[in-house]
């Protein structure tokens, strides 16, 4: 029987090895009485980086990529104790923007997040 010290989670520090970018929209003043959208930094972990699915999607007649993947955190989480991240932010891997879907607390534990991803999606 093997016993931990601290937890046996699903997932170990030893599985993240890919850094990624979480970004957030926010609006800027142009000067103009309007604003831009822009994107920032909100975050850079290093994340376990598991590709799900690809495929090809016809979409007003023309062939849509559709790609799939998962990134796995140590969990960050806001004042009310929910995830930090949401389906409003965005990831950047390797060059390649990725639309966030879903964030999950897979074990309600506060210690992983996973986070669901679709390229190719609007954030």
């Amino acid at each position: 029987m093997v016993k931990c010290a601290t937890s046996c989670g699903k997932y170990s520090a030893g599985d993240l090895r890919s850094q990624i970018t979480i970004e957030r929209k926010s609006r800027q003043p142009d000067g103009m009485g309007g604003a831009t959208e822009t994107w920032a930094g909100i975050g850079a972990p290093w994340a376990m980086w598991q590709a799900l699915s690809g495929a090809e999607l016809w979409q007003a007649m023309r062939v849509a990529p559709s790609v799939k993947a998962k990134a796995v955190i140590r969990f960050k989480g806001d004042d009310a104790g929910a995830p930090f991240y949401g389906p409003g932010d965005r990831v950047r891997h390797r060059g390649r923007e990725w639309a966030i879907v879903a964030v999950v607390d897979p074990d309600d534990r506060g210690e992983w997040l996973e986070i669901m991803l679709a390229e190719g999606q609007p954030s």
